[in-house]
């Protein structure tokens, strides 16, 4: 989807899934449990091969490395326990069941932390029903229905316990961040992007009441665009959380709040 559109109305003949509220979901669940299904990968992937055997003449001495935290042990037992205790949400646990949660939880949290859309590794929680607007004094608003579609997201990041979730992010603190870095960051902050994301997420602006569009662009079916230029000048991410509506926004903002405030992050800087 083109950053300026916002969603094709539902008379439109099946698009491939888009992104939607419930990729935010995923994204504050991936943030506060902080890859707890990542963890088992971790522990269950294949052995890589037997390092070298030692060279017959001694190594020369070179500088040590930067300290990097160790990833401490955790048993299975204790990762279910660290996860069991974030949240009872049925739908959540669901979410973080889904295979690659680590390498996931790195793509989303770094395409959220630096404002690109994530929807191409979240396809899978694109809500079924189609975006649908209303009219309002003649004018053409986003539907209640279109935000209703985002409730059971919503309330699963509400069910989110913060404490739970800041004990499971610091236990596996070491753990996690050598996996984020395996993925291609080698010198990145687990803080400072889990940081960035959950700040971006806290920021993005919410409108209470209607939501006015219209028809733009070209192609099959309706495109809708935000009729405010202030609101389809925001970045994809900040229209996409736009889009679950007032309740769900104010809903996930408070808890990126919580968890923000709970880590207690020293201010963001460059990665």
């Amino acid at each position: 989807m083109d950053d300026h559109d916002l969603e094709r109305d539902v008379e439109a003949p099946p698009q491939p899934p888009r992104f939607g509220g419930g990729d935010w979901a995923m994204v504050l669940v991936a943030l506060a449990v902080v890859g707890g299904g990542g963890a088992w990968w971790w522990f269950h992937r294949e052995p890589g091969p037997p390092p070298p055997a030692p060279m017959a003449t001694p190594a020369p001495v070179v500088p040590a490395p930067a300290v990097v935290e160790p990833a401490r042990p955790v048993t299975v037992d204790r990762l279910r326990e660290l996860f069991e205790a974030v949240s009872s949400s049925a739908a959540l646990r669901s979410w973080l069941a889904r295979g690659d949660v680590v390498e996931r939880w790195a793509v989303v949290t770094d395409n959220l932390a630096e404002g690109v859309s994530p929807r191409a590794r979240l396809r899978f929680l694109a809500p079924r029903e189609g975006f649908t607007t209303t009219r309002r004094g003649g004018r053409r608003v986003i539907s209640a229905a279109a935000y209703a579609r985002y409730d059971l997201f919503a309330e699963a990041v509400g069910s989110i316990d913060v404490a739970a979730a800041v004990r499971a992010y610091r236990e596996l603190h070491g753990l996690l961040e050598a996996a984020y870095r395996a993925l291609g960051y080698p010198e990145g902050s687990l803080d400072r992007v889990t940081a960035a994301a959950l700040k971006r997420v806290a920021a993005a602006p919410a409108r209470d009441g209607d939501v006015f569009v219209e028809a733009g662009g070209t192609g099959p079916g309706t495109i809708y665009l935000y009729a405010a230029p202030e609101l389809e000048r925001l970045g994809p991410v900040e229209k996409h959380l736009l889009r679950m509506g007032p309740r769900n926004t104010h809903v996930i903002q408070a808890k990126a709040r919580q968890l923000e405030r709970a880590l207690a992050f020293a201010p963001a800087e460059a990665r």
